[in-house]
């Protein structure tokens, strides 16, 4: 902090456009800084107001500047720093260059975490997939509510170009916030992103780097034009007019989907009554009377929830189960069923797996003590016994009587491990069950400070009880 302090000190301030800019050493003569190392402290000071502080890091200039002013943080107010490492395997070079970014936090005074991607396949949309969910893995053990993110203004304006060049609506204009719920699910539940540099330019950081006599590594990714960033990277300026101009609209589109998502919380909170037993009961005459962008959001964020898969319907699937609704007929999509009578819940052939052969859920065993999720949808708390997690399936006619018969076979069996054979086998065992589904809402829906009118005593049962699903229970109803 005094050394980010100093910095300030050599820089003049000038404000324009409500930023903090100026010029520092490092800077060819004349370019204005666009990065305010104190504003970024209070930023990241807000952004995560206490507990373990959590980077994304990979050893490059953007990373290693955040890297640099967390610590200013870490040790401004007696924090941990942790600087997470993900070692995708997917280059022969990848592993020693995870352990020099190990090497080079541990430096800057962090303690280092290496994650590997263990089964590595090719792709950009498989490596991010695993990348968030080692991520917020890794956050979850030492207890970290927040992870930070090093995305530049170029990292923005590139996202926005390569957003347009494809066909969809405006939500792809409202990309990259401050603050945003991880997508990871359910290894990232409760988990903030935050990016506190999204006003900062690239060269500014490696300036403010090479001001503190600190290094990067250069990512030989980051230049090959192989993907499609790098090609986007090579050719853009965030001070043309048109990105500019395009920028603008992005932060119309956050304000936009930021008012949508409160709306659509609040319209859950109204028309959606959620069960122990793992489903929501919707009121058809109230997601009728909300307004289209609103009610297409909701019924997104109930299908994801009830499903408990990572990813979320098409529109073309969310609006069919919305017309679904309103007509009060059974529809399944996107491992959600909604019966005729408005009831949401787990598509019972995707949890118990159909009769074609694809597999349904797989089973979860847990030790005693032990915690863990099954399905997306159910989190238990073993007991004194080790406990079996599965799909109902066939037993599902022994399941808790308040859920309709055809969701019944989606439901979760909770037996001990050692007789799992039948129904029979599901007794009374010591565990504690929560289904997930107002928290995934949440989650998607409402920041931290908004998520009080989700919780469980405003959305209905959502926590199973003695004698009903919950504490002692043998099947989540």
């Amino acid at each position: 902090m005094q050394r980010a302090r100093q910095l300030r000190r050599r820089v003049p301030e000038r404000r324009r456009g409500g930023a903090a800019q100026g010029r520092t050493r490092g800077l060819a003569r004349g370019l204005r800084l666009s990065l305010d190392p104190d504003r970024v402290l209070s930023g990241c000071a807000r952004l995560s107001p206490d507990g373990p502080l959590a980077l994304g890091f990979s050893g490059g200039g953007d990373s290693a500047a955040l890297l640099h002013l967390l610590a200013d943080l870490a040790a401004r107010d007696a924090r941990s720093l942790h600087a997470l490492i993900v070692d995708h395997g997917l280059r022969s070079e990848s592993a020693g260059e995870a352990e020099r970014a190990a090497a080079a936090a541990e430096v800057a005074g962090a303690t280092p975490r290496i994650l590997r991607w263990e089964t590595p396949r090719p792709g950009q949309a498989a490596a991010r997939s695993a990348r968030h969910r080692l991520l917020a893995s890794a956050c979850r053990e030492i207890g970290a509510n927040t992870l930070f993110l090093a995305h530049t203004l170029e990292d923005r304006v590139e996202t926005l170009r390569m957003r347009l060049a494809r066909p969809g609506g405006w939500r792809g204009f409202a990309s990259m916030a401050r603050l945003d719920p991880s997508p990871a699910w359910p290894e990232g539940r409760g988990l903030a992103l935050a990016r506190p540099l999204l006003d900062a330019r690239r060269a500014d950081l490696r300036a403010f780097l090479r001001d503190r006599g600190a290094g990067w590594i250069d990512d030989p990714s980051n230049v090959d034009a192989r993907y499609e960033r790098v090609r986007w990277r090579a050719r853009l300026d965030p001070d043309d007019a048109a990105n500019r101009r395009l920028l603008a609209l992005s932060d119309a589109a956050l304000r936009t989907d930021a008012a949508v998502r409160t709306c659509a919380a609040g319209l859950i909170a109204d028309g959606a009554r959620f069960e122990a037993w793992g489903g929501a009961r919707l009121d058809a005459g109230v997601f009728a009377h909300a307004d289209e962008a609103v009610a297409l959001r909701a019924m997104e964020t109930l299908v994801m929830a009830m499903s408990g898969e990572a990813g979320g319907p098409s529109p073309e699937q969310t609006a069919a189960m919305l017309d679904a609704l309103a007509s009060r007929r059974g529809h399944a999509a996107a491992g959600a069923m909604l019966t005729s009578e408005g009831v949401l819940g787990r598509d019972p052939g995707a949890a118990a797996g159909r009769a074609d052969g694809t597999p349904g859920a797989p089973a979860l065993r847990l030790s005693p003590g032990e915690t863990g999720v099954f399905d997306g949808r159910f989190e238990i708390v073993a007991g004194a016994d080790a406990v079996l997690i599965r799909a109902a399936g066939a037993d599902g006619e022994a399941w808790d009587r308040r859920a309709p018969a055809p969701l019944r076979p989606g439901g979760a069996c909770v037996a001990p491990d050692s007789r799992r054979d039948s129904a029979a086998s599901c007794l009374d065992i010591d565990a504690r069950v929560r289904f997930l589904g107002p928290e995934r809402c949440a989650h998607l829906l409402l920041r931290k400070a908004d998520r009080a009118c989700l919780d469980a005593d405003g959305c209905g049962d959502a926590t199973p009880r003695t004698g009903e699903a919950g504490v002692n229970a043998h099947i989540v109803g």
